[in-house]
């Protein structure tokens, strides 16, 4: 299933990045995704057990990562990297860790 096209046509104002296991090792997927966190500066970070969203101001273009093929505990570890990272910052994360994107959000 190609997702980063269904995704980029769901959502037009986002850049979308699939990524599978054998791309990074887990820790270092934390060190980028919260490297584009600083880039992109979103208020709230939307966390959908393997797919993340970058809510934006109005106006901005947002980022969603759709992490392809990771297991439940390397997902834990990467929802752990991103509260730890975002605890003191202005960025809010809200953390559905039970819920299905593919169904509840892309309609799949």
């Amino acid at each position: 299933m190609d997702y980063e096209k269904i995704i980029s046509e769901k959502f037009p104002n986002c850049n979308v990045e699939v990524i599978r296991p054998d791309v990074f090792e887990t820790e270092q997927l934390i060190e980028y995704i919260t490297d584009d966190i600083v880039v992109y500066k979103p208020f709230t970070i939307m966390v959908y057990r393997h797919m993340i969203r970058f809510l934006m101001n109005v106006g901005k273009r947002g980022k969603i990562y759709y992490l392809d093929g990771f297991s439940d505990e390397d997902l834990q570890l990467i929802h752990a990297g991103l509260l730890k990272f975002t605890w003191k910052s202005d960025t809010k994360i809200n953390l559905f860790k039970n819920s299905n994107p593919d169904r509840d959000v892309l309609g799949l």
